[in-house]
């Protein structure tokens, strides 16, 4: 039995990755990402590869149709404002930029994301 339909969309799987994808098959390999599929209910997902350095993601898919072109970056954004506390008040360092900082840092989530933070 699996709890595929309790997941959220996007899930941080940095502490549980190996255990998270014993639970499911394999079905192809992109680049830095795997395709896998729940053997109970077929929920597909687009799997990180394993990174020491960086936060590790699986996010649900409707389809394997381009499965490695899914975006998942506003996903991922809107998980770095919500572990960051929100946004403050202030504008992003960022010259040009008038986007509201994330809490605890200087820039906006989108120079957060170019400069490549995922958490």
């Amino acid at each position: 039995m699996c709890n595929c339909n309790e997941q959220p969309a996007l899930i941080d799987i940095s502490n549980n990755h190996s255990d998270f994808k014993s639970k499911l098959n394999q079905l192809d390999v992109g680049n830095w990402v795997l395709l896998m599929q729940c053997p109970n209910c077929k929920q597909l997902y687009k799997v990180d590869e394993w990174d020491k350095y960086q936060t590790c993601y699986a996010v649900k898919i409707p389809s394997c149709e381009n499965w490695e072109a899914f975006d998942s970056e506003s996903l991922i954004k809107e998980q770095m404002v919500q572990n960051r506390g929100g946004l403050t008040n202030e504008s992003c360092m960022w010259s040009g930029c008038d986007i509201k900082q994330v809490k605890g840092s200087a820039y906006c989530v989108n120079h957060l994301y170019s400069g490549g933070t995922r958490a």
